[in-house]
């Protein structure tokens, strides 16, 4: 896990999903994206399942047991026509967000929003514009031959993205967070240093200038025999031979056929290493969570 998810997990364990809450948050997610599958398969647009959700298909043919998100993914090429396809449907459920283009909107990849639901991260209790149930579509990029030149656009693409999510903390302090911080020193110290941060960065350049920064980064004019998915953890974590996603290979997702890279082992051994081994119960993510309406 990163740093950040482990500390809230460590830190806020009243807020954990239980059971019931994780099953019907799965089920809200699993209608989500029944829909966002049908769009696509109506209008000829190629998606595969991405991250956790590719290794559920693949494992457990449906949701990673505690997981509780879906994420999708999809050239650049293929998300224009799904961008194009999701406006000319209207949904009246369901919104696009996405980095740059939507006002107020500061993560690092588009997400479809179901407008009906409310799930409030601890983290994110002060931004409240983008508190729904939503599902992640990564964008797979070109990425660069050169070693050199790819080195200088992942430090730079993960700096800029990293000022941008201390922004966030400066600009929408999380009051569970402000709360807990009072009882617990190293919690205080680890917040406080983002902030200072935050205010730093804010007053040189701002969040939406960080954001444009990422956002023209990630998009690589030039196809090459790499590509990398630069809106995930970092930009050179998922950095693989095209080739990976030529083709796609039939899995299964909770009784529904769906699409996974043509070389999903390669994929999610780049992610997971050893992903056919169940983790330990203490090695699962703890999910917290500060509020939660379907």
């Amino acid at each position: 896990m990163k740093k950040g998810k482990t500390i809230l997990s460590e830190h806020f364990r009243e807020y954990t999903l239980s059971d019931n809450e994780l099953k019907r948050l799965q089920g809200c997610l699993l209608e989500m994206f029944i829909d966002i599958k049908k769009l696509c398969d109506d209008n000829h647009i190629l998606y595969m399942m991405s991250g956790g959700s590719c290794l559920g298909s693949v494992r457990h043919k449906g949701f990673i047991p505690w997981d509780d998100d879906i994420d999708i993914m999809m050239t650049r090429e293929e998300y224009s026509k799904f961008r194009k396809c999701f406006v000319e449907k209207s949904y009246s459920d369901y919104m696009l967000a996405e980095p740059v283009v939507t006002k107020g909107y500061y993560y690092k990849m588009p997400k479809v929003y179901n407008v009906n639901t409310r799930l409030v991260s601890i983290r994110e209790e002060g931004y409240r514009k983008y508190n729904m149930i939503s599902i992640d579509v990564f964008i797979i990029e070109n990425a660069p031959e050169s070693n050199i030149l790819r080195m200088f656009r992942s430090k730079l693409y993960n700096l800029s993205f990293h000022a941008a999510s201390v922004c966030l903390d400066y600009m929408f302090p999380s009051a569970p967070i402000e709360r807990k911080c009072m009882e617990d020193s190293d919690l205080k110290k680890y917040f406080d240093f983002r902030k200072k941060l935050g205010c730093i960065f804010s007053h040189i350049g701002g969040i939406e200038v960080y954001m444009k920064i990422c956002e023209k980064l990630a998009n690589y004019p030039w196809k090459t025999t790499l590509v990398c998915i630069p809106s995930a953890i970092s930009y050179d974590r998922e950095v693989l031979p095209r080739r990976v996603f030529e083709n796609v290979s039939e899995g299964e997702f909770c009784g529904y056929k769906v699409n996974n890279p043509g070389d999903y082992d390669r994929y999610l051994s780049n992610l997971y290493k050893n992903y056919m081994e169940i983790p330990p119960i203490e090695k699962r993510e703890i999910h917290v969570v500060y509020e939660l309406k379907i």
